[in-house]
């Protein structure tokens, strides 16, 4: 997957931007706050997914910009699609967007069509930051090798929600307590699901994080991960029956509901879920130094775009930001060659900062204005 050209106006700072990207490496260079993120947060956009940096919907818009749009075209190993994205300042909650000249109005849609695996300074905290991240982050890399899955963990979330909404009913006295059990059943299965689905992620991913985190640190450290199940403790996610893990997913809820009206919501579920992260056996989180945590989740995200490359047989598009300027060049070249195969968007202020053979397109960002050098 790789994309073959791409515009931008109005978006945040950046304007009439349109570039062809090189089919591997491109370089975005400039000084700070000129609008390189920015850039990389517009092909974030095409994916559908949240802002990688954070930035809420509403601040797409420049600062005075009457609206922005957005334009890629794209070949996904098969053919070339492309996507429109646009939002205009005076109706917000009417976003334009575009599939191959076929209109929709959510987001949501573009998942399937394309894929971007992401790294940024802020993603430290898929190591050091909440476990709900860590979850998100094994949902949204699962689900882009089977986008229909998407479905299972917008549902886990909408029950959760319905089911703590009961228990604040219940403890009001305006329903039956038992009546909360309803929600089980419906818990149970996309519970069961959602499990198996981190599990089997988690199960391959493991392996690629280990080899490449070893050829980073030349093997004197060794990472792990793991899925901590937050209901089943001890038992084979990938092996039990369907409908043995889901009588105990209703069981462990049954026999938590008085703790759950005490505590006014659902302890127990996938919700408390964990990916369990360990330098030579020791949390990272706890333990770990900045650069072990910053390599740790630069890992993360490289055996990402690994898995994807294994499983669906094509490459995603990578967007680096503002990480290879402060490595040595050995380290460089270690992360490179992971994605040398692949599309890669890598900002930095100079191309000096690159000690790699430059085969590719460098650029230019100059008060949101892109040229090519």
């Amino acid at each position: 997957m790789h994309i073959t050209e791409f515009s931008a106006d109005g978006f945040r700072n950046l304007q009439h931007v349109h570039f062809q990207p090189d089919k591997n490496l491109n370089l975005i260079t400039g000084n700070n706050a000129q609008g390189k993120t920015n850039l990389l947060d517009a092909i974030w956009l095409m994916t559908g997914c949240k802002n990688f940096h954070g930035v809420q919907e509403r601040h797409y818009l420049g600062f005075s910009a009457d609206f922005f749009q957005c334009s890629m075209k794209f070949h996904d190993g098969r053919r070339e699609q492309q996507i429109k994205y646009s939002l205009e300042r005076r109706q917000q909650k009417l976003k334009q967007i575009s599939i191959n000249g076929v209109c929709t109005n959510k987001p949501a849609n573009l998942f399937e069509a394309f894929h971007c695996v992401a790294f940024s300074p802020a993603d430290m905290e898929l190591v050091d930051g909440s476990p709900e991240k860590r979850r998100a982050f094994m949902d949204l890399c699962a689900c882009q090798l089977h986008p229909d899955s998407m479905r299972y963990v917008s549902k886990a979330s909408h029950l959760l929600e319905q089911r703590n909404a009961g228990i604040q009913q219940a403890i009001k006295n305006k329903i039956h307590k038992h009546d909360i059990l309803l929600w089980d059943s419906q818990l149970a299965q996309v519970g069961v699901f959602i499990s198996r689905m981190r599990a089997e992620y988690i199960k391959n991913l493991s392996p690629l994080c280990e080899n490449l985190y070893g050829l980073i640190t030349g093997g004197q450290e060794k990472l792990r991960i793991s899925y901590r199940n937050a209901i089943y403790t001890n038992t084979s996610l990938l092996k039990t029956s369907t409908t043995v893990l889901e009588n105990e997913y209703k069981k462990i809820l049954s026999e938590h509901l008085e703790n759950d009206f005490r505590l006014g919501y659902t302890l127990k579920g996938i919700h408390r879920d964990e990916l369990i992260i360990t330098i030579n056996d020791k949390p990272v989180h706890l333990f770990g130094s900045q650069g072990q945590k910053k390599t740790a989740s630069l890992v993360l995200k490289l055996a990402q775009a690994h898995l994807y490359q294994q499983k669906l047989q094509r490459s995603p598009v990578v967007l680096l930001d503002d990480v290879m300027g402060e490595l040595d060049e050995n380290r460089q070249k270690l992360i490179y060659n992971a994605v040398s195969d692949m599309q890669v968007f890598i900002t930095l202020c100079h191309a000096s900062s690159l000690k790699l053979q430059k085969t590719g397109k460098c650029f230019q960002m100059q008060q949101g204005y892109l040229t090519e050098l």
